[in-house]
């Protein structure tokens, strides 16, 4: 089993949290160097956004809180309309449950006048006897109504 030796690793360590910091000051000399390329009024934006985001920050977390409950997903909180989501799940089960029964329903009646048309080319029909037991009889009649 191999033995790892405690400075290596510690070494290895300090060079990977040097690169991270070196590539970090990197990162921020490149944004610096970026701002002074931004229009005048696009930099007054940021300003007035980072001053407002400084007043939030400084408020007391009291009156921060109801600005982190209407942060979820959709602005919707889970305790006040939890009950309206499971309507909303229940309406789409029973829609699919409809949609399901009224295409059934249509292939049922379908079916039956597909048999009806068969039975009604039989009684317009003069064949004899020995062409109704056959058993081809009903593919012939679908094919050649």
């Amino acid at each position: 089993m191999k033995r790892l030796d405690a400075p290596n690793d510690a070494a290895r360590l300090m060079t990977a949290g040097d690169a991270e910091r070196r590539f970090a000051a990197r990162v921020c000399r490149a944004l610096d160097q970026s701002t002074h390329a931004l229009p005048d009024a696009t930099l007054q934006r940021l300003a007035l956004a980072r001053k407002a985001a400084l007043r939030v920050q400084a408020l007391p977390s009291a009156r921060r809180a109801p600005v982190r409950q209407l942060a979820t997903a959709g602005g919707v909180d889970g305790g006040r309309f939890g009950f309206a989501r499971s309507g909303m799940v229940f309406s789409l089960i029973v829609l699919v449950g409809v949609c399901l029964a009224g295409l059934y329903q249509f292939e049922q009646d379908r079916r039956i006048q597909d048999l009806a048309d068969v039975d009604t080319a039989v009684l317009n029909d003069d064949l004899p006897i020995s062409a109704y037991a056959d058993q081809g009889f009903n593919a012939y009649l679908k094919q050649n109504p």
